[in-house]
């Protein structure tokens, strides 16, 4: 038998839903299944109780049947509970354990009626769920199997591959059986149950497309790796496309294109998406850190004057007044024509008298007055000017 025993995928955080779900099987295998009243955990359809969807998914047939299961819960459940977060990773959990018991009462009704009075226990159904939305959220990732031949060995191979291999493997069994006399002890109706559940679950939050994304961006950073600047910015741009929220993916793709000879223009204008994407986040201190290394090769001027007042103001508020100056300056300087135009030199102007800088903030503020006469800003300048000279 293959037995999984892990992926190339580092996970994010503990796995505490898949964890609780694992103490639960073991719990109810290793104390309740032995107490009296026992028999009715398992899903029998010609005496069904009400309780029966939830505790056959939680009832095993042995020792063995549970360590598998689990097994296959803990290799591949920390990584669906990180695609789904906690409380949607239980839900698709016991969403895939009613469809693994609906599909297999259905499919006993129509095709091995007998199958009806046989217990149907394990939480595999459940777990197939689980594995199908793995191998369609991170299908480029590659999993690793044990298999005893005549000596262990150790092999990995695509998500992907590994679904189509489960699947094809149940389907197959489950057609084979039409027509003998039952399922032989596997209810791979069941699994087919469990893994079409979290199919949709996968397809209906566009999870796949997650994992697409991951294994382009994987092959994007090789290129940049390699100093292959140009086509990493065409890849780049294509996962934009995809993606045009992603402040991350507008960064790297600046990152390439300041590395060819006439890609000055590209870089400023995904740098300044970056920018925007950041704020738009609130990610504050990331945006002012990222501004303070680029004004190092780029002027203020060369970034949109929302941006910049933006960057000002956060800026500001951490008491960064080398990079709130220059941000509000380029928006008065470079963009005299913009909406922000006239609030930025104010408020540079006002940092300037903070700062105990009179005669530039003097300066600032005439400059205000002249160029923005019938301006909010203009009334401001003027007042602020007396209270200097008075």
């Amino acid at each position: 038998m293959l037995i999984p025993i892990g992926t190339d995928r580092r996970r994010h955080g503990p796995p505490w839903a898949t964890i609780i779900l694992i103490a639960a099987n073991c719990y109810v295998f290793l104390v309740l299944q032995d107490r009296p009243g026992a028999g009715n955990f398992a899903l029998v359809w010609t005496r069904f109780e009400w309780w029966m969807p939830v505790t056959y998914m939680f009832t095993h047939g042995g020792f063995g049947h549970l360590l598998g299961n689990m097994i296959f819960l803990w290799v591949f459940g920390p990584h669906a509970e990180d695609a789904l977060g906690r409380g949607r990773f239980i839900l698709l959990y016991f969403s895939a354990g009613f469809a693994s018991a609906g599909l297999h009462v259905l499919s006993s009704l129509v095709l091995y009626p007998q199958e009806l009075a046989v217990g149907l226990v394990g939480a595999s159904g459940a777990i197939m769920g689980v594995v199908s939305l793995f191998v369609l959220r991170f299908h480029g990732v590659r999993v690793r199997f044990f298999i005893w031949l005549i000596l262990p060995y150790v092999f990995s191979v695509r998500a992907l591959w590994v679904g189509i291999a489960y699947l094809g493997m149940d389907l197959t069994m489950a057609l084979m059986a039409i027509g003998s006399e039952g399922m032989g002890g596997v209810a791979h109706w069941a699994h087919v149950g469990g893994f079409l559940a979290g199919g949709v679950w996968a397809w209906a939050l566009r999870l796949p497309e997650e994992g697409t994304h991951e294994i382009h961006h994987a092959e994007a950073r090789k290129l940049v790796a390699a100093g292959a600047w140009r086509s990493a910015a065409k890849l780049l741009e294509e996962r934009i496309a995809a993606r045009p929220g992603d402040a991350e993916l507008h960064g790297e793709a600046a990152v390439s294109y300041e590395q060819l000879q006439d890609g000055r223009e590209q870089a400023i204008e995904h740098w300044n998406e970056h920018l925007r994407l950041l704020l738009l986040a609130r990610g504050y201190d990331a945006a002012v850190e990222r501004f303070r290394a680029l004004v190092e090769r780029y002027r203020p001027h060369d970034f949109d004057p929302a941006v910049l007042m933006r960057i000002g103001a956060a800026a500001e508020t951490r008491s960064a007044d080398d990079l709130a100056l220059p941000a509000w300056m380029g928006v008065a300087q470079a963009h005299p024509d913009s909406a922000q135009a006239p609030a930025a030199a104010l408020r540079a102007a006002r940092l300037l008298l903070r700062r105990g800088r009179n005669d530039a903030a003097r300066e600032l503020l005439e400059h205000i007055s002249r160029t923005w006469p019938h301006s909010e800003e203009a009334m401001a300048a003027a007042q602020a000017r007396r209270v200097i000279e008075g």
